[in-house]
């Protein structure tokens, strides 16, 4: 079993670009903030980036990630919550 997910871990490194973003920020805030809310704020930092994310835009999206994700960690989750979702224009259906 344990090599089945060491393989499947590989695949999706290979198709996510920021593999290595993610793996650095789960690090850093996993403690602090629920690992889904990381991916999440990865993934809406990295939405702005059409094409190819190359080196340098990972640099850029690892920042934005980064700010947001300190912003929610310093603060109480339901208001930070509110306003990464205003932020990032989601509205409720």
């Amino acid at each position: 079993m344990n090599n089945i997910d060491k393989e499947i871990s590989r695949i999706e490194r290979s198709h996510d670009y920021l593999w290595s973003v993610r793996q650095d920020l789960h690090t850093r805030f996993d403690e602090r903030i629920k690992p889904h809310m990381v991916d999440s704020v990865l993934d809406a930092a990295a939405s702005g980036y059409e094409g190819r994310i190359n080196r340098f835009r990972k640099i850029f999206i690892e920042k934005s990630a980064v700010r947001d994700l300190e912003a929610l960690a310093g603060s109480r989750v339901d208001m930070a919550l509110a306003s990464v979702i205003a932020a990032y224009g989601v509205r409720a259906a």
